[in-house]
């Protein structure tokens, strides 16, 4: 019960639900305004209907029956027929009504949250659990539509409890008014436990996500991977085992306490409908009553006690409901830390020149949502230091820059802030002399190209992955960036060639493969600059040598940022940047920084250089100007 407990302290109390996410979730019912009537207006015909039933019934007990007359017999029968049927009918219509706007509201929470979190910034997803947030999309939203089903009880009950009561009052008000001593206990108990209800629903809501979240990491193909080659499957049972322990008392807890709520409210309006048949019956038998009317008394309790147990419960379903929906709002009101300007510049001819003036930059410290992290207490990052610091450097237009440097230095952050997945801290980013934070950012991205390290593919076709790029190339355009990124050869090996799936995350290819893919991803975009990031780096020394050539048709006329450890891409650099710890150490060509003797040339000796480069780079060197 330890996890449990840890779980109950939430960042959203009930006062807040109650105040805050009501009005939130009514502007959220805007569209549905005129179904929602509707609606209602089918509730209150069906409670009108059902109070109906009792007083026909008290008439055929003392009119028809005493009378021995079937014809008004078959009269009270065809208008009881007539109600149930229309009962019936209404019915069904507020429940095809409810059913469109409920699923409505989970359709636009859905797109929503959707849309919303592609605004968001790398870091949300670097420090939230997966499973989390597919639980925010999938369960909490689903969950939250139950408000309009919980208002449609709420106005049900209100309708019923009005209807009964005033026709119970016509026929002894002497019961009524018994009946109604109950109403004070009923209320009592729901200040009592209604608010711990809620608290354990909560707590279940985060148990299931954070199970969630554990599968989701194993049974994704690269968690299987390493859980087979690092594992070991008695300790990922058991941590299953305690995910699922947390889940199963989390739900028993929520079940058992529900149950005894709700019997125990169940059990005072047993009580009410005892006594109530005791003081009626009694009246009954001293003729002040009517046994029609004693009848007719005994229906309507029952329909008197069940909507005010509901009205009881009514905050506590609703509260309920409104903790999925605030759920669901804790992500849409992140603001993303990378924002589009309310008026970007846009660049007629852009021509790809990118400047650097004193970035330094740090990552977020933690998720802006404590609840979607592992752990939420923890909110302090082990390390907070700069990545970069005062970094200065420009890749001029259609040339190739090199970033070099240890791991941790700073080169793959620096790809990070050209395509503007996160801001500088400090500092600022230039695209053709326009800082990047005053462009339009899918703009942006759509003129930058980048061959990741590790590329992803979709569970999709081949067909499909390349043209993600480019969803409007056409065939030729397609042939062209398959021939180029030497890929034809493995198209033609596999059995259904450019329809054939990849599997998850492309796990049917060798990372030479991927990477080929992801190169041919990049030439369908024809972005005005390449960002390639360790982009031959799973390739053998014979594709290698093929790619290039075929790499270097594409970079030509283009601006390139190139990150690699192969001898060939650093050597034909226009310009090469050292970084050290964040820092720019040094900048040149590769034949001024080896004859500098520098870092750079340091690096040189201990990483790239073999017997088969170094009479190149003595040549290099001692080229003259």
């Amino acid at each position: 019960m330890r996890g449990l407990r840890n779980r109950s302290s939430t960042p959203v109390s009930v006062k807040d639900i109650d105040s805050r996410t009501l009005g939130r979730a009514w502007q959220v019912t805007k569209e549905f305004r005129f179904g929602i009537t509707l609606y209602l207006l089918a509730i209150l015909l069906a409670a009108l209907f059902g109070s109906l039933t009792p007083l026909l019934f008290k008439d055929l007990i003392n009119n028809a029956i005493p009378r021995g007359s079937v014809h008004l017999l078959i009269i009270y029968a065809v208008i009881l027929g007539v109600l149930t049927l229309a009962q019936t009918g209404v019915g069904v219509l507020s429940r095809y009504l409810q059913s469109v706007i409920g699923e409505g509201i989970i359709y636009r929470l859905r797109i929503r949250l959707f849309e919303h979190m592609q605004t968001l910034s790398l870091s949300f997803f670097t420090h939230s659990q997966t499973g989390s947030i597919i639980s925010r999309v999938n369960n909490d939203v689903v969950a939250s539509q139950q408000v309009v089903g919980t208002l449609g009880s709420l106005v049900s009950d209100v309708a019923t409890l009005v209807f009964t009561l005033f026709f119970m009052f016509e026929l002894s008000p002497q019961v009524t008014i018994l009946a109604l001593l109950i109403v004070p206990v009923l209320i009592a108990l729901d200040r009592l436990l209604g608010k711990r209800l809620t608290r354990y629903a909560r707590v279940q809501m985060q148990a299931n996500a954070e199970m969630s979240a554990f599968e989701q990491e194993r049974f994704n193909v690269s968690g299987s991977l390493l859980v087979s080659l690092f594992g070991n499957r008695s300790r990922e049972s058991e941590q299953f085992r305690t995910q699922a322990a947390e889940v199963r008392e989390a739900g028993i807890r929520f079940a058992l306490f529900g149950r005894l709520y709700y019997s125990t409210l169940a059990l005072m309006g047993g009580i009410g409908t005892v006594a109530v048949y005791a003081i009626g019956g009694d009246e009954a038998i001293h003729h002040v009553l009517t046994l029609g009317a004693l009848v007719a008394l005994a229906q309507y309790v029952t329909k008197l006690f069940a909507p005010l147990t509901d009205l009881s419960s009514a905050r506590v379903n609703l509260l309920q409901a409104l903790v999925s929906f605030d759920r669901v709002y804790e992500v849409l009101d992140l603001t993303p830390e990378v924002q589009n300007p309310t008026q970007p510049i846009h660049l007629p001819k852009p021509a790809g020149q990118i400047n650097f003036e004193h970035v330094s930059f740090k990552y977020p410290s933690a998720t802006p949502l404590a609840s979607l992290a592992k752990n939420p207490v923890a909110t302090e990052p082990v390390n907070n230091d700069y990545a970069l610091f005062d970094v200065n450097m420009t890749l001029e237009q259609g040339t190739m820059t090199a970033l070099v440097g240890q791991s941790g230095a700073g080169k793959t952050t620096i790809t990070n802030l050209i395509t503007r997945l996160y801001d500088p801290t400090d500092g600022s980013i230039s695209f053709d002399g326009v800082d990047l934070r005053a462009l339009d950012i899918e703009t942006l991205r759509m003129l930058i190209g980048v061959v990741s390290q590790d590329p992803f593919l979709f569970h999709d076709t081949v067909r499909s992955n390349l043209l993600y790029a480019n969803i409007h190339a056409t065939t030729q355009e397609l042939s062209a960036a398959v021939e180029a990124s030497q890929l034809a050869e493995l198209i033609e090996r596999l059995p259904q060639g450019l329809d054939t799936l990849v599997g998850e995350r492309g796990y049917r290819l060798s990372g030479g493969e991927k990477q080929r893919m992801s190169i041919a991803r990049v030439l369908l975009k024809d972005p005005k600059v390449v960002v390639l990031d360790e982009a031959t780096s799973s390739l053998d020394s014979t594709n290698e040598a093929r790619i290039q050539e075929a790499i270097g048709r594409t970079l030509k006329g283009r601006t390139s940022l190139v990150i690699a450890h192969r001898l060939s891409t650093v050597l034909d650099a226009d310009m090469i940047v050292v970084l050290d710890h964040g820092r720019v150490a040094e900048v040149g060509p590769h034949r001024t920084l080896i004859e500098r003797r520098g870092l750079y040339a340091e690096v040189f000796e201990r990483q790239f250089r073999t017997p088969d480069t170094a009479s190149r780079s003595d040549q290099i060197t001692q080229t003259p100007e």
